[in-house]
């Protein structure tokens, strides 16, 4: 079969033209730029029991256990919302390496991207914002008011794109694509809640012991010892949060050849993650140990945030072989 005939029939099962078979290559490439990520929100929820069922916040022998067994409120392992906040993440450096195969006018490629958006921080307790501590909200400290922050946002995705280049009789080549895979997302998270010292006056706005509670057994003298040890404590974490997110993006950009097998371009890309959760831990109670009520249990939270997407703007290299 003459040579003409075979490359034909090649290209024909192939379902390739002589010519994309010249163009059927692999590349490499890199990319740098900035991305800015869009608000966060975060949903905290877990245990919230009254400081009064502390038992670290009596003396061993003045410890009102009876009392304590018997108050419905001490008992309660439901899972409550405590409050809900917002965090503008900021701009920060995106940076990535790609490979691909390019064959015709498509292209499938593999890509490792480094994205730090930036940080924020937020005050978090008010009575109308977070009604979960509403009823807290006057025994916080003026001079300190409560407030949490997250630092180090980071976001490494392992994305597998697929990119159409459009035809132009020019050194110019657009294109658009979509991608999926998964991202190790993970952000630095603090928490701070000072109560006012008893100058400031925390014995004036901490609870009084209500007839309802004196039906199960409190009295004056554990109610005034939990409220006198509680003044002036802070319970605070610093903790790395981390999740592995599903997400998917959105890609457009123009290339520019510089020879016939290399080029630079701009690429734009929206990127979009399921939501994040992990859970967290206390460094400190009320100032002792981060343990539940029951002075045993580990204390922690469990976080949520939304909306983890991000823009970005990058110019990038590539080299086909």
């Amino acid at each position: 079969m003459p040579c003409p005939a075979l490359l034909r029939l090649c290209s024909f099962v192939l379902g390739m033209t002589p010519l994309a078979i010249a163009h059927a290559d692999f590349y490499v490439g890199a990319d740098i730029g900035l991305a800015d990520s869009r608000t966060l929100d975060s949903r905290i929820s877990g245990h919230s029991k009254p400081t009064r069922c502390d038992v670290l916040m009596y003396g061993d022998e003045t410890r009102p256990s009876a009392a304590i067994g018997n108050d419905p409120a001490c008992t309660d392992d439901s899972i409550k919302e405590k409050w809900n906040s917002r965090f503008d993440a900021g701009s920060g450096l995106a940076a990535g390496l790609h490979a691909g195969y390019a064959r015709n006018r498509w292209r499938i490629e593999l890509e490792f991207m480094h994205v730090e958006p930036g940080s924020a921080s937020y005050p978090i307790v008010t009575a109308s914002t977070h009604p979960g501590l509403a009823s807290k909200d006057r025994e916080w400290s003026e001079t300190e008011p409560p407030y949490e922050w997250i630092s180090d946002f980071r976001i490494r995705q392992y994305f597998a794109n697929v990119f159409y280049d459009f035809a132009t009789e020019s050194r110019w080549t657009p294109y658009a694509g979509i991608g999926a895979g998964w991202a190790r997302t993970k952000m630095q998270y603090k928490r701070r809640l000072l109560r006012k010292s008893i100058d400031e006056g925390y014995l004036d706005v901490a609870p009084d012991v209500p007839a309802a509670q004196s039906g199960y057994g409190w009295d004056d003298g554990s109610w005034r010892e939990w409220r006198t040890n509680a003044a002036g404590t802070l319970s605070a974490m610093d903790i790395e949060l981390s999740d592995t997110l599903f997400g998917f993006q959105l890609l457009a950009g123009i290339d520019y050849a510089l020879t016939d097998r290399s080029s630079v371009g701009v690429k734009a890309r929206w990127a979009q993650f399921d939501e994040f959760r992990d859970h967290t831990t206390y460094d400190r109670i009320r100032d002792h140990a981060p343990v539940d009520v029951d002075g045993i249990t580990p204390f922690g939270d469990q976080v949520r945030m939304d909306n983890i997407e991000y823009w970005a703007v990058t110019v990038g290299f590539k080299h086909r072989f």
